[in-house]
């Protein structure tokens, strides 16, 4: 039954000259009960003028939704609409901000001058500067070596007379000159030709230079092949520009290291364990092998009766 909502709206008035519609009307409890339009309560005109200027609220002080009762998941949708949102966007960038920062520098050190573990992309070969060329695609392999290495040599320590050419080891170590410097290595060379005869090397030092490798026990961790050679004196050229016997310098950049690997903890890695009362306790955790290869050596050692062939010279780090 509808309502007559504004209480202020004017009757309805007989047209002039007409009959009067109320004659013969009967007013009593029929005809209320059969009325089409109902006159609001007292109290339903207060409320309803209430409500215009303020919302409802029910009797336990939950506020009234003309959509029904408000749901815990309603409520949570409409403040992930509007503060949410802005939240959400927040947290999702300052995850994926820490995880950057975890990857490149919230790296801890490994072992023995590990710097970063090796999950990094494979590096490929690449020329070096100042000369060289770094095998990239052989890092964390085990046992390589450009020139092929002879057997070990059975002429002694360093000093003890040998019936043929030898490379020595003289020092090694490496240096950065400031922090923007990624620094070098540098390996001091001993080369002698023995009891018999005379060496005499091709110029720069073998035809295709010195190879070195560094290896740990996860596999190659440094190499480079083709490195130039300064040598510490010019009379050690012969007239026609071969090399005789001699000391001499190889350098070898940092971007000879497999990813992972800083220079200055690899160089300490290369020097053998001590103890307190300066004692060799072990080798180094680092093997270092520094070699040319030059088709003079295999002819002095055949020329001397070497008990050593080829055409290989190789120094290390271990002790023999």
């Amino acid at each position: 039954m509808p309502i007559a909502d504004d209480p202020h709206q004017p009757p309805h008035r007989p047209e002039p000259n007409g009959a009067d519609p109320f004659d013969g009307l009967l007013l009593d409890e029929d005809f209320v009960r059969g009325a089409a339009v109902k006159e609001p309560s007292a109290r339903t005109r207060m409320l309803s003028a209430r409500w215009r200027l303020q919302e409802p609220v029910d009797p336990g002080g939950r506020r009234w939704s003309p959509g029904g009762p408000r749901t815990l998941w309603a409520r949570w949708s409409q403040w992930l609409d509007s503060r949410g949102r802005i939240a959400m966007a927040v947290l999702c960038g300052l995850t994926a901000l820490l995880a950057a920062v975890t990857y490149w520098t919230g790296r801890s050190p490994g072992p023995a001058g590990r710097s970063a573990p090796h999950t990094l992309r494979q590096p490929v070969d690449a020329a070096l500067p100042g000369g060289g060329i770094f095998p990239g695609s052989k890092c964390g392999s085990k046992g390589f070596h450009h020139f092929a290495l002879p057997p070990a040599d059975a002429g002694g320590d360093l000093g003890t007379p040998t019936p043929g050419p030898r490379l020595d080891l003289g020092s090694h170590g490496f240096a950065s000159l400031s922090a923007d410097d990624p620094g070098v290595f540098t390996f001091s060379l001993l080369i002698s030709p023995g009891t018999a005869g005379a060496l005499e090397l091709s110029a720069p030092f073998g035809p295709e230079g010195v190879a070195v490798e560094i290896e740990g026990p996860e596999g190659l961790i440094a190499a480079a092949h083709h490195l130039p050679v300064t040598l510490d004196s010019d009379d050690a050229r012969t007239p026609e520009g071969r090399i005789r016997a001699l000391t001499a310098r190889v350098t070898m950049p940092a971007a000879a290291l497999c990813p992972g690997y800083g220079g200055m903890a690899v160089a300490q890695g290369l020097t053998m364990p001590v103890d307190a009362h300066s004692t060799i306790t072990g080798p180094p955790p680092y093997t270092l092998h520094v070699s040319l290869s030059d088709p003079a050596v295999g002819a002095l050692r055949r020329a001397s009766g070497a008990p050593v062939a080829g055409d290989v010279l190789t120094a290390d780090n271990l002790l023999h």
